[in-house]
């Protein structure tokens, strides 16, 4: 008899999932007080500047601290995704060292605006790592066993013809076809993620939409994957 890998490494590889947090383009000050504008007084704009670096400085340092720890993404992915958390991290501390100091509106407007347009932090920086984390866990780990495991399923069957039963055959191609497709989907996925730029997001706010969708159709294709595999198994025993 042969073993069934659940698809638990496939999903640990979306365990940074929750780095992808959503973001308004300009983010509300924490009192409830209204967005600054260009026409906001000084005081509204640092208070708003403090508010949103500080947000960002909070979720990089748990975003780097689960990079850190995360064991799906490749040693080059990580050095990539590590370089530009803490340089996104050094910017906001920047930023709020530097908004707070400001004497004028103009000149902390155009510092206040630096945090969304140069950095995007929400958008770019931490989407990008659970894309490449997604893509890296499932090329590296779960993708290689459930191809292993349909190797394994094939020659059993092949031994054992008397067992083999159409609905079996049907449940085999579909977790082959389905670990197909989650390899299609995840090539050169972490390379492209980690590509983008936040000028590119400037340029274009759906460039990482697509990769975004693949690395969650291929974690999906993976777990029907298993799923089939485990149905396998359990009629065999």
């Amino acid at each position: 008899m042969f073993r069934i890998i659940t698809v638990a490494a496939a999903a640990g590889a979306l365990t940074l999932g929750s780095l992808a947090c959503a973001a308004p383009a300009l983010a509300a000050t924490t009192d409830g007080s209204p967005t600054p504008t260009a026409h906001s007084s000084l005081s509204e704009i640092q208070q708003a500047g403090a508010a949103a670096t500080s947000k960002r400085i909070t979720s990089l340092n748990t975003g780097i601290g689960k990079v850190n720890s995360t064991k799906t993404l490749s040693s080059a992915d990580k050095a990539t995704v590590l370089g530009t958390l803490n340089a996104d991290l050094a910017g906001m501390k920047t930023l709020q060292a530097k908004i707070a100091a400001d004497t004028t509106a103009t000149t902390a407007w155009t510092d206040y605006r630096s945090i969304f347009s140069d950095y995007r932090v929400y958008a770019v920086g931490l989407k990008q790592s659970y894309i490449a984390a997604a893509a890296d866990g499932l090329t590296g780990t779960a993708i290689p066993k459930l191809q292993a495991a349909a190797i394994k399923i094939s020659t059993y069957f092949a031994a054992h013809p008397d067992k083999v039963t159409p609905e079996l055959q049907a449940k085999l191609a579909d977790m082959q076809a389905k670990t197909a497709d989650a390899v299609s989907k995840t090539s050169g996925l972490a390379a492209a993620a980690l590509a983008v730029t936040p000028a590119a997001y400037n340029a274009n706010h759906a460039v990482l939409t697509d990769d975004r969708a693949a690395a969650r159709d291929a974690l999906a294709d993976a777990k029907a994957a298993a799923q089939d595999g485990r149905a396998i198994r359990a009629a065999l025993k």
